[in-house]
């Protein structure tokens, strides 16, 4: 009986040893902290939840197959707050997701440390962002999970293009009212910028506002990481006098190498594209060292219009000063967006993704908007809000089997346990899941 008792011991002391209290002695990985400024968006002061001092805040670059201790503190004084991991599925450490179902929010002048465990899959262009009210306008910044091997695609460098909604109300003013009675529409978007920078609507004409840069060498091929941050905004974007745009990963996933004339962005979405850039000796033929990125909006009552300027680097030129943006647009973007991409990509290396003939269920959910005074939308007759009693994943933990969701009586109410309020799944089903948006 010594054998089992010494390696109990050893066990134990291990145990004890991994153990590591996270207190101000803790040293994290990375430290984000989230405090509320007046910074410049769109060539206006806007009140903003920013982190580390600047809307976006800084790139975050992780390894996988490895854990990262992020601390995010919550410097401000009177808003809750969680960061959620974007693209990243968590499920090594599902408390560490910052969603209102994984977590209590981080009270003022309080910190929470979480934990990322990245596989070898998720190495990619992801994001993270506030999960609390509408922080994450700008309250969000750059998640890169670096390749454990070479990359599979040849690049020179890589540059991050990351947009963002610039709005003029402040936060809680659009919370107010979309969370009012009657309802109150926070508007269109005024803007959008890219990597925080851009022109508002009302400015185009002032010629201190600064438009996006994005600084080339020629003769190289650059990785693009294009994230779509935005709140609202779908974009559409296309390179003046570059047209051979290859698609090389979506949503942080490496597929088979696409070739596109334009880029469609909607909101959480991240698409990485390979851009050769022209030699001096085309440069030269073309007497120009700037180019135009043209962004627009799409699918909404109207339209913006935005501009940033993809500029060429010389070795031992002048660097060329950006031009005021043009009155006409150099750049014609199609107008659908439907039929874009549509079953083109394709993985890099096969996932064994299920079939049609495989698939053990069809969950269809149809989401509605009702108007009483003020609007919400209903899945399947569902209401969900954020005002949840207590987190699901921690109730589970507190209170076990009686908190799970049960499969029979989702299965009898449109698939959603009325009970707990969450959709139900069981191991092994291959779901077809069809959402239907009918409006109102």
């Amino acid at each position: 009986m010594l054998f089992p008792y010494l390696w109990f011991l050893y066990c134990t002391t291990v145990q004890a040893t991994l153990v590591r209290k996270h207190d101000e002695t803790f040293v994290p990985d990375f430290s984000l902290r989230v405090t509320v400024k007046n910074i410049s968006q769109g060539c206006f002061i806007r009140e903003s939840v920013v982190v580390n001092g600047t809307s976006p805040g800084p790139t975050l670059r992780i390894k996988p197959n490895k854990v990262s201790w992020i601390r995010v503190y919550n410097d401000m004084a009177d808003q809750n707050l969680t960061m959620h991991w974007h693209g990243l599925s968590q499920r090594m450490a599902i408390f560490s997701d910052g969603t209102p179902v994984s977590q209590w929010p981080i009270a003022p002048m309080h910190y929470f440390d979480y934990e990322i465990l990245p596989g070898e899959s998720d190495a990619g262009t992801s994001f993270y962002h506030s999960h609390v009210g509408f922080q994450a306008v700008t309250a969000n910044g750059a998640l890169i999970v670096e390749d454990v091997r070479s990359p599979p695609y040849h690049y020179d460098g890589e540059r991050i293009l990351q947009l963002t909604d610039y709005f003029n109300k402040t936060d809680s003013v659009i919370e107010q009212g979309l969370t009012s009675n009657p309802f109150v529409w926070s508007g269109e978007t005024n803007g959008v910028l890219v990597n925080g920078v851009g022109v508002g609507i009302g400015k185009q004409n002032d010629s201190s506002c600064k438009l996006p840069v994005v600084d080339v060498l020629p003769g190289k091929i650059y990785r693009m990481r294009i994230i779509g941050a935005t709140a609202l905004s779908h974009v559409s974007m296309a390179f003046e006098s570059h047209e051979n745009l290859t698609i090389i990963a979506a949503d942080a996933r490496y597929t088979q190498p696409h070739n596109v004339s334009h880029i469609q962005v909607g909101s959480g979405q991240r698409f990485d594209i390979l851009l050769k850039t022209k030699t001096i000796d085309e440069l030269k033929g073309l007497n120009r060292t700037h180019f135009w990125i043209q962004f627009e909006t799409r699918d909404r009552p109207s339209v913006y219009r935005g501009y940033a300027s993809l500029r060429y680097t010389i070795p031992g030129a002048k660097r060329a000063i950006t031009p005021p943006a043009p009155l006409i647009p150099p750049l014609s973007l199609p107008n659908t967006t439907y039929s874009w991409l549509e079953y083109s990509l394709q993985p890099l290396i096969p996932n064994n993704f299920p079939t049609a003939a495989e698939v053990t269920r069809r969950v269809t959910m149809t989401v509605q908007q009702f108007q009483n005074g003020s609007i919400y939308w209903s899945q399947n007759g569902l209401n969900w809000t954020d005002h949840i009693a207590t987190p699901m994943l921690i109730d589970i933990y507190k209170r076990g089997d009686a908190a799970m969701p049960n499969h029979t009586r989702a299965l009898q109410n449109n698939n959603w346990d009325p009970i707990t309020k969450f959709w139900s799944a069981e191991i092994g089903e291959v779901l077809e899941i069809i959402i239907q948006n009918t409006g109102s």
